[in-house]
Protein backbone atom coordinates (compact mmCIF):
# COMPACT_ATOMS: atom_id res chain seq x y z
CA UNK A 1 0.00 0.00 0.00
CA UNK A 2 2.78 2.63 0.66
CA UNK A 3 4.43 1.65 -2.46
CA UNK A 4 1.01 2.44 -4.41
CA UNK A 5 0.66 5.63 -2.04
CA UNK A 6 3.74 7.01 -3.55
CA UNK A 7 3.18 6.34 -7.37
CA UNK A 8 0.21 8.34 -6.58
CA UNK A 9 2.18 11.06 -4.60
CA UNK A 10 4.35 11.06 -7.71
CA UNK A 11 2.09 11.07 -9.94
CA UNK A 12 0.25 14.17 -8.59
CA UNK A 13 3.77 15.87 -8.38
CA UNK A 14 4.27 15.44 -11.81
CA UNK A 15 0.82 16.71 -12.55
CA UNK A 16 1.64 19.55 -10.69
CA UNK A 17 4.32 20.47 -12.34
CA UNK A 18 3.49 20.32 -15.84
CA UNK A 19 0.31 22.50 -14.54
CA UNK A 20 2.60 24.85 -13.35
CA UNK A 21 4.56 24.94 -16.57
CA UNK A 22 1.03 25.03 -18.33
CA UNK A 23 0.38 28.58 -16.59
CA UNK A 24 4.03 29.95 -16.92
CA UNK A 25 3.96 29.56 -20.54
CA UNK A 26 0.29 31.17 -20.45
CA UNK A 27 1.71 33.71 -18.09
CA UNK A 28 4.69 34.40 -20.75
CA UNK A 29 2.72 34.37 -23.95
CA UNK A 30 -0.14 37.07 -22.10
CA UNK A 31 3.46 39.00 -20.77
CA UNK A 32 4.80 39.15 -24.81
CA UNK A 33 1.00 40.52 -25.69
CA UNK A 34 1.99 43.10 -23.07
CA UNK A 35 4.89 44.46 -23.95
CA UNK A 36 3.86 44.60 -27.63
CA UNK A 37 1.20 46.77 -26.75
CA UNK A 38 3.51 48.88 -24.27
CA UNK A 39 1.81 47.55 -20.98
CA UNK A 40 4.41 46.21 -17.89
CA UNK A 41 4.96 42.49 -17.58
CA UNK A 42 2.98 40.35 -14.63
CA UNK A 43 4.25 37.63 -12.64
CA UNK A 44 2.80 34.37 -12.12
CA UNK A 45 0.64 34.22 -9.04
CA UNK A 46 1.17 31.40 -6.94
CA UNK A 47 -2.62 31.56 -5.61
CA UNK A 48 -3.97 28.03 -7.07
CA UNK A 49 -1.30 25.49 -8.86
CA UNK A 50 -1.27 25.13 -12.36
CA UNK A 51 -4.01 25.27 -14.61
CA UNK A 52 -7.45 24.42 -14.38
CA UNK A 53 -7.34 21.25 -16.18
CA UNK A 54 -4.28 19.68 -14.65
CA UNK A 55 -6.26 20.41 -11.06
CA UNK A 56 -9.03 18.77 -12.66
CA UNK A 57 -7.37 15.47 -13.53
CA UNK A 58 -5.43 15.98 -10.65
CA UNK A 59 -8.23 15.98 -7.86
CA UNK A 60 -9.33 12.25 -8.09
CA UNK A 61 -5.49 11.20 -7.21
CA UNK A 62 -5.15 13.32 -4.17
CA UNK A 63 -8.31 11.82 -2.58
CA UNK A 64 -7.14 8.68 -3.54
CA UNK A 65 -3.88 9.98 -1.79
CA UNK A 66 -5.61 10.79 1.33
CA UNK A 67 -7.69 7.53 0.89
CA UNK A 68 -4.62 5.32 1.44
CA UNK A 69 -3.23 7.66 4.40
CA UNK A 70 -6.42 6.84 5.88
CA UNK A 71 -6.07 3.37 5.29
CA UNK A 72 -2.52 3.36 5.99
CA UNK A 73 -2.89 5.34 9.34
CA UNK A 74 -5.87 3.02 10.50
CA UNK A 75 -3.63 -0.23 9.63
CA UNK A 76 -0.84 1.28 12.19
CA UNK A 77 -3.24 1.53 14.58
CA UNK A 78 -4.52 -2.09 14.59
CA UNK A 79 -0.83 -2.93 14.41
CA UNK A 80 0.12 -0.86 17.04
CA UNK A 81 -3.09 -2.67 19.01
CA UNK A 82 -1.61 -5.79 18.49
CA UNK A 83 1.71 -5.01 19.39
CA UNK A 84 0.22 -4.48 23.17
CA UNK A 85 -1.64 -7.46 22.47
CA UNK A 86 0.93 -9.67 22.01
CA UNK A 87 3.47 -8.13 24.64
CA UNK A 88 0.71 -8.76 27.03
CA UNK A 89 0.38 -12.69 26.13
CA UNK A 90 4.39 -12.49 26.00
CA UNK A 91 4.77 -11.18 29.80
CA UNK A 92 2.20 -13.66 30.90
CA UNK A 93 3.71 -16.90 29.28
CA UNK A 94 7.19 -15.72 30.37
CA UNK A 95 5.68 -15.72 34.18
CA UNK A 96 4.20 -19.12 33.61
CA UNK A 97 7.37 -20.06 32.17
CA UNK A 98 9.21 -18.62 35.09
CA UNK A 99 6.71 -20.51 37.84
CA UNK A 100 6.80 -23.88 35.60
CA UNK A 101 6.28 -26.58 37.50
CA UNK A 102 6.53 -30.11 36.55
CA UNK A 103 3.10 -31.87 35.73
CA UNK A 104 3.76 -34.90 37.99
CA UNK A 105 4.33 -32.32 40.93
CA UNK A 106 1.30 -30.05 40.00
CA UNK A 107 -0.91 -33.25 39.96
CA UNK A 108 0.21 -34.64 43.19
CA UNK A 109 -0.18 -31.34 44.69
CA UNK A 110 -3.78 -31.30 43.56
CA UNK A 111 -3.96 -34.90 45.58
CA UNK A 112 -3.18 -34.44 48.10
CA UNK A 113 -5.23 -31.31 48.47
CA UNK A 114 -8.43 -33.30 47.51
CA UNK A 115 -7.54 -36.09 50.33
CA UNK A 116 -7.29 -32.83 52.87
CA UNK A 117 -10.86 -31.63 51.88
CA UNK A 118 -11.89 -35.41 51.95
CA UNK A 119 -10.25 -36.06 55.39
CA UNK A 120 -11.92 -32.41 56.77
CA UNK A 121 -15.74 -33.38 56.32
CA UNK A 122 -15.37 -36.69 58.11
CA UNK A 123 -13.77 -34.90 61.17
CA UNK A 124 -16.60 -32.29 61.62
CA UNK A 125 -18.97 -35.24 61.17
CA UNK A 126 -17.54 -37.14 63.76
CA UNK A 127 -17.33 -34.31 66.00
CA UNK A 128 -20.96 -33.86 65.66
CA UNK A 129 -21.82 -37.48 66.26
CA UNK A 130 -19.57 -36.92 69.35
CA UNK A 131 -21.16 -33.54 70.12
CA UNK A 132 -24.41 -35.28 69.88
CA UNK A 133 -23.50 -38.24 72.17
Amino acid sequence: MVDILTDYEKTSNQIDSIGDELKQIGNSFANVGRLIAGKGTKEVSDEKPGVGLTRVMNTPIKKNIAAFRKQIDGIDKVMEKLDKVSEGLRTGKEAEKGAKVSVKKKLSQMKTKSEQTKKEPDKQKTKSKEECL
